[in-house]
């Protein structure tokens, strides 16, 4: 049994369950709430679906990129939880969650790469792109949303994009990209915990578990605090 969740965006969710076997997953906006909410949202699923503590086999955490803020909490709240539990940590990446429950959708459009994208501020989005299967082709980047396009037009493929960041990008994409990009459905633009279970599950089975200190969050950029100075120098 797997414990997993991310709170990396406005969305938090939180699921309990096995590859095959979702027991309960919780989905829900909560921006700027993630601190009061996590741990509440653990212990009410856990009590809701009566699964005690000895029952989770293994703890998984979306590790961003994303909010810096909501990384640090779900990341100090998984290690706390690995350490009193006694059980392995699994970081996986938020891009490759979206990327993963992205895939379906693509297959159905007949779509060979799949492009997640989540808000980074700044007028810019975290993206890596990936094949049909969810395997992942490049780096985990931030770029502006017209040079993303233009890596995408001489690309010359068809994507499948979904993620928060089309919120208020939609348009650009649109307009850069035509027919070659595939918005999908709204619905899928949140991380999901059920995916992350069924990537940690692929995690576990190759055997990529080391201490919960070495899960880490995936940055890409500098903090807000430490990005200023630099700008200023």
């Amino acid at each position: 049994m797997i414990l997993a969740f991310d709170t990396s965006t406005d969305w938090l969710t939180v699921a309990i369950g096995r590859t095959d076997t979702i027991v309960a997953e919780i989905n829900e906006a909560a921006p700027r709430a993630h601190l009061t909410r996590l741990l509440p949202a653990i212990d009410s699923l856990m009590q809701d679906s009566a699964i005690d503590p000895a029952d989770i086999g293994h703890i998984a955490v979306g590790v961003g990129p994303g909010s810096f803020t909501g990384l640090r909490i779900a990341i100090s709240t998984a290690r706390g939880l690995a350490h009193a539990l006694e059980r392995p940590l699994i970081g996986v990446s938020t891009l490759d969650v979206l990327a993963g429950g992205l895939i379906g959708e693509a297959a159905e459009h007949g779509i060979d790469r799949v492009y997640p994208v989540l808000d980074a501020k700044r007028r810019e989005v975290y993206t890596a792109g990936y094949d049909a299967k969810g395997a992942r082709l490049t780096d985990y980047q931030v770029l502006a949303p017209g040079i993303l396009a233009e890596q995408l037009n001489a690309t010359g493929t068809s994507v499948l994009m979904g993620g928060d960041g089309l919120v208020d990008y939609a348009p650009a994409f649109a307009d850069r990209l035509g027919e070659a990009v595939t918005f999908a459905d709204a619905s899928l633009w949140p991380p999901r915990a059920s995916v992350l279970i069924r990537l940690a599950k692929e995690k576990i089975d190759k055997g990529e578990i080391g201490s919960y200190f070495d899960v880490l969050p995936i940055y890409i950029r500098l903090p807000d605090a430490k990005e200023a100075p630099r700008r200023e120098e």
